[in-house]
């Protein structure tokens, strides 16, 4: 399919357009920042990226010699009306077909495996695309991360696996019809509890009546699924009840070792969360005619995901890491794993929109009010994504609803003075994590660098 994508250079948009363009499809889109990382990845593919001035359809079709009815206009739910793109796509009466549309298209094709959850699915996507993929499966996959040793967030493979990342917060997850599903958990993010679980429920019951649908045993809220389903679901975790468990489980500061039936796993991912997502990846293994001694094998050469827990850099001693992470649970997870590698740590919270973060404001307070005495915690400006969203909270909110029960909470209201302070303070065996979904991360070589010109 002929495609031009509004909003090219977001996660999910910029892999259906690489996946179109490797196929050998015509494929332009439009974006607002055409700097940022995945355009630029785009563009050097060859695809045509314009400002998201409303010109850009009517110039595609100039280039490409293509009619309004060759093509599609995909969009995502972040697009509103008024976007000059999608102006211009009515005023040419070009069909416009929403980006979950557009997967649920490929997917739906394919054997599918998808990946669902509030939290922990980035990471165990790409761990269950890497180990099809170095064992010759060749699967496609989309996922919301670059997976670092393809360093790519999408691509498409000869294989009969299609290998996703289902989100849910917009609902579109019941649009898919997989052959092995997952859901990692269900905690309070965009939506509630009980619209998660129903939403779930669905992708559950979407799944074939033949293949395999997995759920986290050590999430209360996940389990419910089970009794609910009509379909059997198999469990993983470190439960000793789970289908997929493993024993002999020893954990240090960056990996997990573990064994199954007397094959001894060494992976590069530390904490609890990961031994569970890597459960994952070795249950979807099986179900696919891999062996364990396979298996084992692919996740030793996995070098994790870009944001997911990454290690930017060590300075005067102080570790610098990048997270993704940008609701309660993962949030909870990362700061979790930092504790893991010293016993002083700096956080650095960039919430994810005014919609999301009024949403769960009770959960990030509660999340926030665990920073002990002798750690730090560093609030950045709200992440406005543009648009008519109203602004109905701030970052000195959150400041405010933890600062009696957290020593050391700072709103300052610059990147510069977050900056600033880190520097000043961190000492050597410290560690600095840096959480967001957008642009926070960009200050991780800013504080390495400073730090290696500190003055001792």
């Amino acid at each position: 399919m002929n495609a031009f994508f509004i909003g090219i250079g977001g996660m999910g948009m910029s892999g259906l357009a690489k996946i179109l363009h490797q196929a050998g499809f015509k494929v332009a889109g439009s974006d607002r920042n055409l700097e940022g990382d995945y355009c630029k990845r785009l563009t050097k593919m060859g695809v045509i990226i314009y400002p998201q001035d409303g010109k850009g359809l009517e110039l595609f079709m100039q280039e490409t010699g293509l009619k309004p009815e060759n093509f599609k206009v995909v969009k995502s739910t972040a697009v509103e009306d008024n976007v000059p793109d999608v102006v211009a796509a009515v005023k040419f009466g070009i069909e416009q077909i929403m980006r979950s549309d557009l997967l649920a298209q490929m997917f739906n094709t394919k054997k599918g495996i998808a990946i669902g959850g509030t939290a922990g699915k980035t990471t165990t996507t790409g761990l269950v695309a890497w180990v099809l993929r170095y064992c010759s499966l060749e699967p496609s996959c989309a996922v919301g991360g670059i997976i670092s040793g393809l360093d790519t967030n999408a691509f498409q493979g000869s294989g009969e696996h299609f290998v996703i990342e289902a989100d849910e917060s917009d609902g579109s997850i019941v649009k898919y019809r997989p052959h092995i599903s997952v859901v990692t958990n269900i905690s309070y993010d965009h939506k509630s509890i009980e619209e998660l679980e129903k939403l779930f429920l669905t992708f559950f019951e979407n799944t074939d009546e033949n293949g395999l649908r997995l759920v986290c045993a050590d999430d209360e809220n996940a389990m419910k699924l089970c009794s609910k389903c009509s379909k059997k679901i198999k469990t993983y975790g470190l439960a000793k009840s789970a289908d997929y468990k493993a024993e002999n489980i020893k954990f240090d500061h960056t990996s997990v070792n573990f064994d199954i039936s007397n094959v001894h796993f060494d992976v590069k991912l530390p904490g609890e969360h990961n031994m569970e997502n890597i459960l994952v990846a070795i249950a979807i293994g099986l179900e696919c005619g891999i062996s364990l001694e396979k298996i084992s094998e692919a996740l030793k050469a996995f070098d994790g995901m870009k944001r997911r827990f990454e290690k930017v850099g060590v300075e005067k001693g102080v570790t610098v890491i990048d997270d993704y992470a940008h609701n309660p649970a993962e949030i909870a997870a990362a700061i979790d794993a930092a504790r893991n590698l010293s016993e002083r740590c700096f956080f650095v919270y960039q919430p994810h929109g005014f919609g999301p973060t009024n949403f769960t404001k009770n959960e990030l307070t509660n999340v926030f009010s665990s920073v002990k005495n002798n750690e730090y915690l560093y609030l950045d400006e709200i992440y406005y994504g543009g648009g008519t969203v109203e602004k109905n909270i701030c970052s000195n909110d959150l400041l405010k609803a933890v600062e009696n029960k957290v020593k050391n909470v700072f709103c300052p209201g610059s990147r510069e003075k977050i900056i600033e302070s880190i520097v000043e303070k961190a000492k050597d065996g410290d560690t600095v994590l840096v959480m967001g979904a957008r642009d926070i991360n960009q200050i991780c070589p800013v504080i390495l660098d400073k730090l290696r010109n500190k003055r001792d």
